[in-house]
């Protein structure tokens, strides 16, 4: 499968500048952005989505009586 010329030309240039040490903290700080997007969107929240039909009813069985609870 063969390359174009421009597209070759393009990967180089994008790769020379990412390999600069100027740009590392800009770019950890936008994989770390991405990591968390991808974690949210794999993770919590089709965990959420299970939550709200497991205990949609809105029933609670505390029966603790500390102060310290979420109201029962």
């Amino acid at each position: 499968m063969a390359v174009a010329p421009q597209l070759r030309a393009l990967l180089h240039a994008v790769n020379a500048l990412l390999r600069k040490r100027r740009y590392h903290a800009a770019l950890a700080m936008l994989k770390g952005f991405r990591n968390g997007a991808v974690y949210g969107a794999k993770i919590r929240a089709p965990h959420a989505l299970v939550m709200t039909f497991l205990f949609r009813s809105g029933r609670s069985t505390c029966t603790c009586s500390r102060a310290s609870c979420l109201p029962c």
